[in-house]
Protein backbone atom coordinates (compact mmCIF):
# COMPACT_ATOMS: atom_id res chain seq x y z
CA UNK A 1 0.00 0.00 0.00
CA UNK A 2 1.07 3.37 -0.81
CA UNK A 3 0.13 7.03 -0.35
CA UNK A 4 -1.87 8.96 -3.45
CA UNK A 5 -1.30 12.25 -3.44
CA UNK A 6 -3.05 14.46 -6.16
CA UNK A 7 -2.31 18.10 -6.81
CA UNK A 8 -5.08 18.45 -9.24
CA UNK A 9 -8.22 16.48 -10.48
CA UNK A 10 -10.89 17.67 -12.95
CA UNK A 11 -13.98 14.95 -13.76
CA UNK A 12 -16.36 16.52 -15.89
CA UNK A 13 -19.04 13.42 -15.65
CA UNK A 14 -18.94 10.41 -13.74
CA UNK A 15 -21.78 7.58 -15.17
CA UNK A 16 -24.19 5.39 -13.04
CA UNK A 17 -22.21 2.48 -11.50
CA UNK A 18 -18.91 4.16 -11.77
CA UNK A 19 -16.02 4.86 -9.51
CA UNK A 20 -13.25 7.82 -9.45
CA UNK A 21 -10.92 6.53 -6.08
CA UNK A 22 -8.25 8.32 -4.63
CA UNK A 23 -6.56 6.39 -2.59
CA UNK A 24 -6.12 2.62 -2.30
CA UNK A 25 -9.40 -0.39 -1.88
CA UNK A 26 -9.54 -3.71 -1.49
CA UNK A 27 -12.71 -4.58 -3.37
CA UNK A 28 -14.57 -2.53 -5.98
CA UNK A 29 -17.68 -3.91 -7.11
CA UNK A 30 -20.00 -2.21 -10.34
CA UNK A 31 -22.91 -3.43 -12.15
CA UNK A 32 -25.66 -2.14 -14.50
CA UNK A 33 -28.49 -3.18 -16.57
CA UNK A 34 -29.54 -0.59 -18.90
CA UNK A 35 -32.36 -0.72 -21.16
CA UNK A 36 -32.45 1.65 -23.36
CA UNK A 37 -35.34 2.65 -26.07
CA UNK A 38 -35.14 5.77 -28.91
CA UNK A 39 -37.86 6.79 -30.33
CA UNK A 40 -38.05 8.44 -33.53
CA UNK A 41 -41.36 10.45 -32.58
CA UNK A 42 -41.90 11.07 -29.19
CA UNK A 43 -44.73 9.15 -27.88
CA UNK A 44 -45.28 7.81 -24.71
CA UNK A 45 -47.66 4.49 -23.78
CA UNK A 46 -47.03 4.79 -20.01
CA UNK A 47 -44.93 2.09 -19.11
CA UNK A 48 -41.72 2.73 -19.97
CA UNK A 49 -40.24 2.56 -16.45
CA UNK A 50 -41.24 -1.50 -16.19
CA UNK A 51 -40.02 -3.86 -18.26
CA UNK A 52 -39.85 -7.48 -17.63
CA UNK A 53 -36.33 -8.59 -17.89
CA UNK A 54 -37.38 -11.98 -19.14
CA UNK A 55 -38.54 -10.47 -22.52
CA UNK A 56 -34.65 -9.83 -22.30
CA UNK A 57 -32.17 -12.98 -22.29
CA UNK A 58 -28.79 -10.34 -22.38
CA UNK A 59 -30.22 -9.83 -18.99
CA UNK A 60 -30.53 -13.29 -18.07
CA UNK A 61 -27.11 -14.72 -19.26
CA UNK A 62 -24.02 -15.44 -17.28
CA UNK A 63 -21.41 -13.39 -17.23
CA UNK A 64 -18.13 -15.49 -18.31
CA UNK A 65 -15.60 -15.47 -15.37
CA UNK A 66 -12.21 -15.46 -15.82
CA UNK A 67 -9.62 -18.25 -15.20
CA UNK A 68 -8.45 -18.79 -11.24
CA UNK A 69 -5.59 -16.82 -10.88
CA UNK A 70 -2.17 -18.64 -11.13
CA UNK A 71 0.61 -18.71 -8.17
CA UNK A 72 3.00 -16.56 -8.65
CA UNK A 73 5.27 -15.27 -5.83
CA UNK A 74 6.28 -12.02 -6.33
CA UNK A 75 7.73 -9.11 -3.94
CA UNK A 76 7.70 -5.10 -4.29
CA UNK A 77 9.64 -2.49 -2.67
CA UNK A 78 8.49 1.02 -2.95
CA UNK A 79 11.48 3.20 -2.56
CA UNK A 80 9.05 5.98 -2.60
CA UNK A 81 5.96 4.88 -0.96
CA UNK A 82 3.90 7.58 -2.52
CA UNK A 83 2.05 8.00 -5.82
CA UNK A 84 2.22 11.17 -7.14
CA UNK A 85 -0.32 13.15 -9.30
CA UNK A 86 -0.10 16.36 -10.42
CA UNK A 87 -2.94 16.95 -12.77
CA UNK A 88 -5.61 14.65 -14.37
CA UNK A 89 -8.08 15.90 -16.39
CA UNK A 90 -11.34 13.04 -17.62
CA UNK A 91 -13.92 14.21 -19.59
CA UNK A 92 -16.28 11.27 -18.67
CA UNK A 93 -15.97 8.01 -16.56
CA UNK A 94 -18.21 6.12 -18.19
CA UNK A 95 -21.01 3.14 -16.66
CA UNK A 96 -19.38 0.61 -14.42
CA UNK A 97 -15.65 2.15 -14.86
CA UNK A 98 -13.28 3.05 -12.88
CA UNK A 99 -10.67 6.13 -12.34
CA UNK A 100 -8.31 4.99 -9.75
CA UNK A 101 -5.03 6.74 -7.80
CA UNK A 102 -4.08 4.05 -5.97
CA UNK A 103 -4.10 0.03 -5.59
CA UNK A 104 -7.54 -1.98 -5.72
CA UNK A 105 -6.69 -5.90 -5.08
CA UNK A 106 -9.82 -6.59 -7.29
CA UNK A 107 -12.55 -5.14 -9.52
CA UNK A 108 -15.64 -6.97 -10.79
CA UNK A 109 -16.78 -4.78 -13.50
CA UNK A 110 -20.35 -5.93 -14.92
CA UNK A 111 -22.73 -3.97 -17.44
CA UNK A 112 -25.49 -4.91 -20.05
CA UNK A 113 -26.97 -2.37 -22.40
CA UNK A 114 -29.67 -3.31 -24.68
CA UNK A 115 -30.70 -0.28 -26.98
CA UNK A 116 -33.56 -0.41 -28.43
CA UNK A 117 -34.52 1.79 -31.89
CA UNK A 118 -38.13 2.44 -32.87
CA UNK A 119 -37.88 4.36 -36.42
CA UNK A 120 -40.84 4.86 -38.43
CA UNK A 121 -40.63 2.21 -41.58
CA UNK A 122 -39.33 3.42 -45.24
CA UNK A 123 -41.22 2.64 -48.20
CA UNK A 124 -38.61 -0.28 -49.31
CA UNK A 125 -39.79 -2.28 -45.91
Amino acid sequence: MRTSKVQFLKAQAVGTTSALQIGDTEELVLKAKVLAVQRYRSRFFGNEGSFKQDDFPLFQQPIPQLLPETKVNSSFFHEIPVIRVRAVKIGGIATSSVVQVGTTKRINSDIRVKHIRQLPRTASQ
